[in-house]
Protein backbone atom coordinates (compact mmCIF):
# COMPACT_ATOMS: atom_id res chain seq x y z
CA UNK A 1 0.00 0.00 0.00
CA UNK A 2 1.77 3.12 -1.31
CA UNK A 3 1.51 6.54 0.84
CA UNK A 4 -1.92 8.11 -0.20
CA UNK A 5 -2.44 5.77 -2.95
CA UNK A 6 -5.60 4.00 -2.87
CA UNK A 7 -5.15 0.50 -5.23
CA UNK A 8 -8.02 -1.45 -6.17
CA UNK A 9 -7.75 -3.91 -4.17
CA UNK A 10 -7.55 -1.33 -1.03
CA UNK A 11 -10.87 -0.10 -2.57
CA UNK A 12 -12.41 -3.56 -2.36
CA UNK A 13 -11.01 -4.29 1.08
CA UNK A 14 -12.48 -1.17 2.34
CA UNK A 15 -15.77 -1.56 0.68
CA UNK A 16 -16.32 -4.00 3.21
CA UNK A 17 -15.35 -3.22 6.28
CA UNK A 18 -11.69 -4.49 6.43
CA UNK A 19 -9.06 -1.98 8.37
CA UNK A 20 -6.19 -1.18 5.32
CA UNK A 21 -4.38 1.26 7.51
CA UNK A 22 -1.89 -1.00 8.81
CA UNK A 23 -1.38 0.72 12.07
CA UNK A 24 0.43 -2.31 13.06
CA UNK A 25 3.15 -1.22 10.62
CA UNK A 26 3.40 -4.51 9.14
CA UNK A 27 4.17 -3.47 5.98
CA UNK A 28 6.95 -1.49 7.33
CA UNK A 29 6.05 2.07 5.73
CA UNK A 30 7.98 5.28 6.10
CA UNK A 31 5.42 8.03 5.83
CA UNK A 32 4.04 10.86 7.45
CA UNK A 33 1.65 8.47 9.47
CA UNK A 34 4.47 6.45 10.75
CA UNK A 35 4.11 8.29 13.86
CA UNK A 36 1.01 7.11 14.41
CA UNK A 37 1.35 3.31 13.26
CA UNK A 38 3.36 0.66 15.26
CA UNK A 39 6.26 -1.08 14.10
CA UNK A 40 5.39 -5.02 13.98
CA UNK A 41 6.51 -5.86 11.06
CA UNK A 42 10.16 -4.66 11.89
CA UNK A 43 9.87 -6.69 15.29
CA UNK A 44 8.94 -9.54 13.86
CA UNK A 45 11.68 -9.34 11.34
CA UNK A 46 14.35 -8.53 14.46
CA UNK A 47 12.96 -11.81 16.00
CA UNK A 48 13.82 -14.15 13.11
CA UNK A 49 17.34 -12.33 12.75
CA UNK A 50 17.71 -13.59 16.38
CA UNK A 51 16.95 -16.99 15.55
CA UNK A 52 19.60 -16.97 12.79
CA UNK A 53 22.08 -15.11 14.95
CA UNK A 54 25.69 -16.22 14.44
CA UNK A 55 24.54 -19.68 12.47
CA UNK A 56 27.01 -19.28 9.80
CA UNK A 57 29.94 -18.86 13.01
CA UNK A 58 28.57 -21.80 14.70
CA UNK A 59 28.56 -23.58 11.24
CA UNK A 60 32.49 -23.10 10.88
CA UNK A 61 32.88 -24.01 14.05
CA UNK A 62 31.55 -27.22 14.05
CA UNK A 63 32.77 -28.19 10.79
CA UNK A 64 36.24 -27.63 11.88
CA UNK A 65 35.77 -29.32 15.21
CA UNK A 66 33.98 -32.16 12.26
CA UNK A 67 37.02 -32.44 10.56
CA UNK A 68 39.75 -33.01 13.67
CA UNK A 69 37.30 -35.69 14.48
CA UNK A 70 37.31 -37.28 11.15
CA UNK A 71 41.88 -36.96 11.10
CA UNK A 72 41.11 -39.29 14.63
CA UNK A 73 38.79 -41.73 13.55
CA UNK A 74 41.44 -42.26 10.69
CA UNK A 75 43.68 -42.29 13.29
CA UNK A 76 41.69 -45.07 15.18
CA UNK A 77 41.91 -46.52 11.57
CA UNK A 78 45.41 -46.93 11.14
CA UNK A 79 45.80 -48.36 14.56
CA UNK A 80 43.26 -51.37 13.83
CA UNK A 81 45.48 -51.29 10.66
CA UNK A 82 48.70 -52.20 12.94
CA UNK A 83 46.92 -54.93 14.78
CA UNK A 84 46.47 -56.75 11.30
CA UNK A 85 49.63 -56.08 9.96
CA UNK A 86 50.90 -58.03 12.59
CA UNK A 87 48.78 -60.93 12.57
CA UNK A 88 50.00 -61.36 8.86
CA UNK A 89 53.93 -61.07 9.40
CA UNK A 90 53.56 -63.52 12.26
CA UNK A 91 50.66 -66.05 9.68
CA UNK A 92 53.19 -65.36 6.86
CA UNK A 93 56.71 -66.48 9.11
CA UNK A 94 54.71 -69.51 10.15
CA UNK A 95 53.65 -71.00 7.18
CA UNK A 96 57.39 -70.35 5.98
CA UNK A 97 58.70 -72.33 8.75
CA UNK A 98 55.91 -75.06 8.51
CA UNK A 99 57.01 -74.75 4.81
CA UNK A 100 60.93 -75.18 5.54
CA UNK A 101 60.36 -77.96 8.08
CA UNK A 102 58.39 -80.08 5.87
CA UNK A 103 60.56 -79.84 3.15
CA UNK A 104 63.32 -80.79 5.04
CA UNK A 105 61.48 -83.74 6.84
CA UNK A 106 60.94 -84.51 3.24
CA UNK A 107 64.53 -84.59 2.18
CA UNK A 108 65.87 -86.40 5.28
CA UNK A 109 63.27 -89.55 4.68
CA UNK A 110 64.48 -89.40 0.99
CA UNK A 111 68.04 -89.35 2.07
CA UNK A 112 67.60 -92.11 4.96
CA UNK A 113 66.17 -94.10 1.79
CA UNK A 114 69.20 -93.71 -0.73
CA UNK A 115 71.32 -94.77 2.27
CA UNK A 116 69.62 -97.71 2.99
CA UNK A 117 69.12 -98.78 -0.57
CA UNK A 118 72.81 -97.84 -1.53
CA UNK A 119 74.16 -100.12 0.97
CA UNK A 120 71.48 -102.95 -0.24
CA UNK A 121 72.74 -102.65 -3.74
CA UNK A 122 69.76 -101.25 -5.62
CA UNK A 123 70.70 -99.06 -7.84
CA UNK A 124 67.27 -98.60 -9.73
CA UNK A 125 65.68 -97.65 -6.24
CA UNK A 126 68.75 -95.16 -5.68
CA UNK A 127 67.96 -93.37 -9.12
CA UNK A 128 64.35 -93.13 -8.51
CA UNK A 129 65.15 -91.59 -5.37
CA UNK A 130 67.55 -89.15 -6.17
CA UNK A 131 65.34 -87.75 -8.87
CA UNK A 132 62.94 -87.30 -6.01
CA UNK A 133 65.64 -85.80 -3.97
CA UNK A 134 66.51 -82.97 -6.72
CA UNK A 135 62.68 -81.79 -7.38
CA UNK A 136 62.27 -81.06 -3.83
CA UNK A 137 62.94 -77.82 -2.50
CA UNK A 138 66.43 -76.89 -1.96
CA UNK A 139 66.52 -76.56 2.30
CA UNK A 140 69.04 -77.20 4.64
CA UNK A 141 69.07 -77.57 8.83
CA UNK A 142 70.39 -73.79 8.97
CA UNK A 143 67.25 -72.69 6.49
CA UNK A 144 64.88 -74.78 8.92
CA UNK A 145 66.58 -72.75 11.98
CA UNK A 146 66.56 -69.29 9.86
CA UNK A 147 62.42 -70.11 9.83
CA UNK A 148 62.21 -71.01 13.23
CA UNK A 149 64.28 -67.96 14.45
CA UNK A 150 61.65 -65.23 11.64
CA UNK A 151 58.54 -66.70 13.25
CA UNK A 152 59.68 -66.47 16.88
CA UNK A 153 60.69 -62.97 15.85
CA UNK A 154 57.39 -62.08 14.76
CA UNK A 155 55.61 -63.59 17.25
CA UNK A 156 57.55 -61.02 19.57
CA UNK A 157 56.83 -57.91 16.82
CA UNK A 158 52.88 -58.73 16.61
CA UNK A 159 52.60 -58.34 20.26
CA UNK A 160 54.65 -54.85 20.41
CA UNK A 161 52.64 -54.14 17.36
CA UNK A 162 49.25 -54.65 19.66
CA UNK A 163 50.63 -53.09 22.66
CA UNK A 164 51.38 -50.21 20.97
CA UNK A 165 48.23 -49.49 19.11
CA UNK A 166 46.47 -50.57 22.06
CA UNK A 167 47.75 -47.47 23.89
CA UNK A 168 47.75 -45.16 21.01
CA UNK A 169 43.80 -46.18 20.37
CA UNK A 170 43.43 -45.50 23.85
CA UNK A 171 44.61 -41.53 23.54
CA UNK A 172 42.93 -41.00 20.58
CA UNK A 173 39.57 -42.50 21.67
CA UNK A 174 39.60 -40.10 24.60
CA UNK A 175 40.67 -37.30 22.25
CA UNK A 176 37.69 -38.06 19.59
CA UNK A 177 35.30 -38.48 22.90
CA UNK A 178 36.35 -35.14 23.72
CA UNK A 179 35.75 -33.50 20.46
CA UNK A 180 32.25 -35.19 20.87
CA UNK A 181 31.54 -33.41 23.75
CA UNK A 182 33.14 -29.97 22.01
CA UNK A 183 30.68 -30.15 19.54
CA UNK A 184 27.47 -30.45 21.76
CA UNK A 185 28.66 -28.14 24.38
CA UNK A 186 29.22 -25.50 21.62
CA UNK A 187 25.93 -26.08 20.18
CA UNK A 188 24.27 -25.79 23.64
CA UNK A 189 25.78 -22.67 24.28
CA UNK A 190 24.79 -21.42 21.22
CA UNK A 191 21.07 -22.71 21.61
CA UNK A 192 20.77 -20.89 24.83
CA UNK A 193 22.44 -18.12 24.25
CA UNK A 194 20.22 -17.49 21.39
CA UNK A 195 17.07 -18.52 22.72
CA UNK A 196 17.80 -15.67 25.72
CA UNK A 197 17.90 -12.83 22.82
CA UNK A 198 14.68 -14.76 20.88
CA UNK A 199 12.92 -14.33 23.54
CA UNK A 200 13.64 -10.56 24.13
CA UNK A 201 13.29 -10.03 20.63
CA UNK A 202 9.41 -12.19 20.63
CA UNK A 203 8.58 -10.53 24.13
CA UNK A 204 9.38 -6.97 21.64
CA UNK A 205 7.01 -8.39 18.93
CA UNK A 206 4.63 -8.90 21.33
CA UNK A 207 4.41 -5.89 23.32
CA UNK A 208 4.08 -3.83 19.67
CA UNK A 209 1.32 -6.27 18.28
CA UNK A 210 -0.54 -5.77 21.86
CA UNK A 211 -0.13 -2.00 21.78
CA UNK A 212 -1.35 -1.70 17.86
CA UNK A 213 -4.57 -3.77 18.78
CA UNK A 214 -7.10 -0.44 20.20
CA UNK A 215 -10.19 -1.27 22.27
CA UNK A 216 -12.09 -0.25 19.25
CA UNK A 217 -10.81 -3.09 17.24
CA UNK A 218 -12.24 -5.78 20.36
CA UNK A 219 -15.59 -3.90 20.18
CA UNK A 220 -15.66 -4.31 16.63
CA UNK A 221 -14.64 -8.06 16.71
CA UNK A 222 -17.01 -8.56 19.57
CA UNK A 223 -20.33 -6.91 17.83
CA UNK A 224 -19.51 -9.33 14.65
CA UNK A 225 -18.76 -12.43 16.41
CA UNK A 226 -22.09 -11.53 18.64
CA UNK A 227 -24.44 -10.81 15.26
CA UNK A 228 -22.97 -14.68 13.76
CA UNK A 229 -23.70 -16.31 16.81
CA UNK A 230 -26.91 -14.84 17.08
CA UNK A 231 -27.90 -15.48 13.91
CA UNK A 232 -26.43 -19.44 14.51
CA UNK A 233 -28.76 -19.51 17.58
CA UNK A 234 -31.88 -19.10 15.51
CA UNK A 235 -33.92 -22.13 16.01
CA UNK A 236 -36.02 -23.28 12.99
CA UNK A 237 -39.37 -22.21 14.13
CA UNK A 238 -38.08 -18.87 14.29
CA UNK A 239 -37.64 -18.68 18.08
CA UNK A 240 -33.79 -17.90 19.27
CA UNK A 241 -32.13 -19.52 21.59
CA UNK A 242 -30.67 -17.02 24.58
CA UNK A 243 -26.86 -15.79 23.58
CA UNK A 244 -24.11 -15.33 26.35
CA UNK A 245 -24.21 -11.82 27.74
CA UNK A 246 -21.26 -9.74 28.50
CA UNK A 247 -18.18 -8.66 26.45
CA UNK A 248 -16.15 -10.05 29.60
CA UNK A 249 -16.61 -13.81 28.53
CA UNK A 250 -15.01 -13.17 25.00
CA UNK A 251 -12.01 -11.18 26.86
Amino acid sequence: FGAGIASPSTKVLSSVGIDVNDRGGWLGHEDSMSSRRRRCGQSARRYLKKRDFQANILISRILKLLKDYERRLEGIESFVYMHCVGIQVEKHCSKARAKALSAWDKRTEISTAINVATKKKIPKLVSELKIKLDNLPQVSHTTVIRAKESHLTSKTLKSELHKLANRRFGRAQEVSTERVIAIMSLWAKHEESVAIEEVKALGEAIQEVELSVQSADLNLAFDKFTKVQCDEDVRPDGSRISPVRGRSLLI
